[in-house]
């Protein structure tokens, strides 16, 4: 049941599923089919990354080890057949399902181990009976007789058709905007979602929004963007189609339709959501495939496209129930996704019902928590929302019936973080240590000092690659600079480095105009001058300061997105020296606060948040502790401890105790 109640949408389906893919659209076709009423809301069906895949049905041919992955994906490949006939049956469309075997040639010997028990090693001279006219210098290749393809393209608009006619509810161009959630009985439920068409409300929620779900959830969900081309076998040619086989070579996999197309892949690319083919992509696809398979050279392009594959660190999916009572995910499916729709359908229709299968346990979310910081607070999950300047500590959640402090998330120029910590990437012993410590802390922001990286100075040699920038926000800082001039210059490379690294929207900047290199004070003349014309460039500026409050509110006034006041001297780890001062800074400030500088153990940087600092910037201290990694994720945990502290609101000092029992009604009282 549907209504329209000023011009709010409320939906009361048994099941609704946010994302319109293959694994979306196929869960609430098996649900429907259970007898559950199903809605699926899709931002943009066009944009599924079913659409952009190649339709490989490849677990041994992808070198898949042995394990639950291994289960999962054979399980499904096993259910295939069976799953397109009876798709193709309901919808009376073809599919493409095409078990004709794939072919891995290799350009050196390989022949020590099978990838799978069913793979065969083929010597150069057997090659030509699967497949001719391969490249002259192939040694070898493994066949996998029992893997094949699918066409990702019809098989997705057939699980569309089957939906609609099975009476699911699609509801088009709808963006998820935040899961409303409640605690019940301790447990947190979703209550209904917001989304730029209304409310919509559901028994239970799915989550399938692929290489998005961390637009919604907390979940390492990342874009791997791959381009893809097609080419077409020309009019006349003496075979219709004459690979016989899918072949899956070395970076190049080409897949053979029965119509005479020919499909390209992929390139993997961490390049955040940055569209478009490129040059350097195509050429990858081109060469690569024209040197396996040298006839495709002379073969008409037909398309290029790209795509958004939803990568995970482990490269496996994130199945089974979500961190809510009545949420499910079946997302972070990476290159697999058209193979393991049969299975995701299944399992997670399973799971919804209320019948779990004991494999989902290895797909857990839970399994990228259990060896981080807890959060005290409850869990809010919402989309990136508008700046929000100012948070009144005295707010709760209303929907929260322990009274704990709700918070809204640390925004900076519009974009959202759920850490309050950002650390540096300097005076590490090592990259390893650095980017151990800084998962150790939970962080999303790191600063990189653009000119030492530039200039490849001693400790920062690879430093821009040392890091994952899907998973860390880049703030490219200006150190070592001394005048305003240089700061400007150094500011713009350091934006055109972050777009080289994958951060095409990143216009962020931490701005430092230090002369003084015996105690390192920043110039706030210069630091005005500079953040003015920066801001005028379309700078997010982040200025380094004294904690001078009249300063702070100047740049606020320029139109700075935070303000960086020092607690002490950099890198002396004496702490909060000026804290009167930053509190007065803090008081008045509509942007963020972030306490930068001199913080040297936990207790200071909790007290610093205590004060109702936005943020705090630490490298040193965690740098140069005897353990970095234990260091950081003591102040990742200070941090924390230190804001819902702010939002509790201490009790006032008083000049004298206080007993905290009655003094009435005691057993003496007789």
């Amino acid at each position: 049941m549907q209504q329209e109640r000023e011009g709010v949408m409320t939906g009361t389906a048994d099941v609704l599923i946010v994302g319109g893919g293959a694994i979306g659209l196929a869960i609430a076709l098996t649900l429907r089919q259970r007898g559950a009423t199903v809605t699926v809301l899709s931002r943009d069906f066009a944009e599924a990354a079913s659409h952009v895949a190649a339709g490989m049905l490849a677990p041994g041919a992808e070198g898949i080890p042995p394990g639950p992955f291994r289960d999962l994906c054979d399980r499904s490949l096993a259910a295939y057949g069976d799953w397109a006939n009876k798709l193709e049956t309901l919808t009376g469309k073809e599919i493409g399902y095409w078990p004709s075997g794939i072919l891995a040639p290799r350009f050196s010997p390989d022949a020590a181990k099978a990838p799978t028990p069913s793979a065969q090693w083929l010597e150069p001279g057997a090659i030509a009976a699967y497949q001719a006219g391969l490249a002259d210098d192939v040694a070898g290749a493994w066949w996998h007789p029992d893997e094949g393809q699918v066409d990702n393209r019809a098989m997705t608009h057939a699980l569309r058709v089957a939906a609609q006619e099975a009476g699911v509810r699609l509801e088009e161009g709808v963006t998820v905007q935040s899961f409303q959630q409640r605690l019940q009985q301790d447990q947190s439920r979703i209550q209904r979602l917001q989304t730029t068409a209304g409310e919509f409300q559901a028994g239970h929620y799915v989550l399938a929004t692929g290489a998005w779900a961390n637009d919604l959830l907390p979940v390492p969900v990342v874009p791997i963007k791959g381009q893809m081309a097609a080419v077409q076998v020309p009019p006349g040619y003496p075979h219709a189609q004459p690979l016989r086989r899918v072949l899956f070579g070395e970076n190049i996999y080409i897949v053979p339709r029965r119509s005479g197309r020919i499909v390209l892949g992929a390139t993997s690319e961490p390049v955040g959501f940055t569209p478009g083919n490129t040059p350097k992509g195509l050429t990858h696809l081109f060469q690569k495939a024209s040197h396996l398979y040298p006839a495709l050279q002379d073969f008409p392009v037909q398309e290029c496209w790209w795509g958004f594959r939803p990568g995970t660190p482990d490269e496996m999916p994130i199945l089974g129930p979500g961190p809510c009572a009545n949420l499910t995910l079946a997302t972070g499916h990476y290159r697999n996704g058209i193979l393991l729709t049969p299975i995701t359908a299944a399992l997670i229709a399973d799971a919804v019902m209320g019948q779990p299968d004991p494999l989902l346990a290895a797909f857990s979310w839970e399994r990228f928590q259990r060896s981080r910081p807890t959060s005290s607070t409850p869990l809010v999950f919402s989309a990136p929302q508008s700046p929000m300047h100012t948070l009144d500590r005295t707010v709760s959640n209303p929907s929260n019936n322990l009274g704990q402090p709700q918070d809204a998330p640390l925004t900076i120029a519009g974009r959202t973080f759920r850490s309050r910590l950002m650390t540096g990437s300097g005076k590490y012993s090592n990259f390893d240590v650095m980017r151990q410590a800084i998962a150790a802390s939970g962080c999303e922001i790191v600063t990189v000092a653009v000119r030492r990286v530039q200039t490849n100075a001693p400790g920062h040699e690879g430093l821009a690659e040392a890091l994952d920038w899907q998973r860390v926000w880049m703030l490219p800082n200006t150190a070592g600079c001394k005048t305003a001039e240089e700061a400007i210059r150094v500011a713009r490379l350091g934006r055109e480095m972050a777009k080289l690294l994958g951060q095409e929207d990143n216009n962020f900047v931490k701005l430092e105009v230090i002369p003084d290199s015996k105690y390192l004070l920043p110039d706030p003349i210069g630091t005005l001058e500079a953040a003015e014309q920066l801001v005028k460039e379309g700078f997010a500026v982040l200025p380094y300061i004294n904690s001078d409050p009249l300063l702070a509110k100047r740049l606020e006034e320029v139109g700075c997105a935070t303000v960086m006041p020092l607690g002490s001297p950099i890198g002396s780890g004496q702490g909060i020296r000026n804290a009167a001062n930053i509190q007065i800074i803090i008081e008045n400030a509509t942007v963020p606060v972030v306490v930068d500088a001199g913080i040297g153990a936990p207790s200071e940087a909790a007290a610093a948040m205590e004060m109702g600092a936005a943020a705090l910037l630490i490298n040193t201290a965690i740098a140069k502790a005897e353990n970095p990694v234990a260091m950081g994720r003591a102040m990742g945990l200070a941090t924390e401890a230190g804001r819902l502290a702010y939002l509790a609101g201490r009790i006032p000092i008083q000049g004298q105790a206080i007993a905290s029992s009655p003094l009435t009604g005691r057993i003496t009282d007789v």
